[in-house]
């Protein structure tokens, strides 16, 4: 099953596009994707509204919404997924510069997976991989090693700490647009199907999952 763990809607301050469209756009890909996640920057939706447009637009098109989001911390972007209310009520998840371990830790512990985005692009992740894993252990298991939006060297760059590390290597497109420069370039492969966050979560965690890159000749070749 591909899944994009890194998407953008015009909820983010730098995207203008409504979710629809890259719905639309994954649906009639040659390869299509199983599941798209919508990242926004420092914002985790809780409106029902919302909740029932994402539900319509799954079942219209055939591909499943889960919702995370990309916090800021002190060292940089963070993926997370398995959101909960604990979650959100020790952290103000719009707010920046929340400590990395503490935040890392917290959503382990909740069932969730904290993932370094782009952790050798603007980011003190990369350089702070081992200091991290020594800090807060089996809490940080995966990297968003392929970057949509990464030069090859930052790609290669995460894929070897991976291999180094022995953490999952994991691909999102981080699109702020449709347009296949910025979507549709890379993915999450995962070994099972999943359903539901919880599920995704679980895949993650278990490090069943690695980068796929899709056929786009605005993609770099990812050996």
């Amino acid at each position: 099953m591909l899944i994009d763990l890194h998407v953008h809607t015009r909820l983010s301050s730098d995207s203008n596009v409504a979710p629809d469209q890259y719905l639309e756009a994954a649906s009639r890909a040659p390869v299509p994707l199983g599941a798209i996640c919508f990242t926004e920057h420092r914002l985790f939706p809780t409106d029902a509204e919302l909740d029932r447009t994402y539900a319509e637009l799954a079942e219209r098109f055939g591909v499943r919404i889960f919702k995370g989001i990309e916090a800021d911390t002190d060292l940089g972007h963070l993926l997370i997924f398995g959101v909960t209310r604990e979650l959100r009520r020790r952290f103000n998840l719009e707010a920046r510069m929340h400590r990395a371990h503490l935040i890392i830790e917290t959503v382990h512990s909740e069932g969730g997976i904290a993932i370094p985005a782009h952790p050798f692009r603007d980011s003190g992740y990369g350089p702070r991989l081992d200091d991290l894993l020594a800090r807060v252990g089996p809490a940080l298991s995966v990297i968003e090693a392929i970057n949509g939006q990464n030069t090859h060297e930052q790609n290669v760059a995460a894929i070897t700490a991976c291999e180094k590390l022995g953490l999952t290597a994991v691909g999102g497109s981080d699109a702020h647009f449709v347009s296949p420069k910025w979507f549709m370039t890379c993915a999450t492969e995962l070994e099972r199907e999943v359903n539901s966050v919880e599920e995704l979560c679980a895949e993650l965690r278990a490090g069943r999952a690695r980068p796929f890159r899709f056929a786009n000749p605005h993609s770099e070749h990812m050996s």
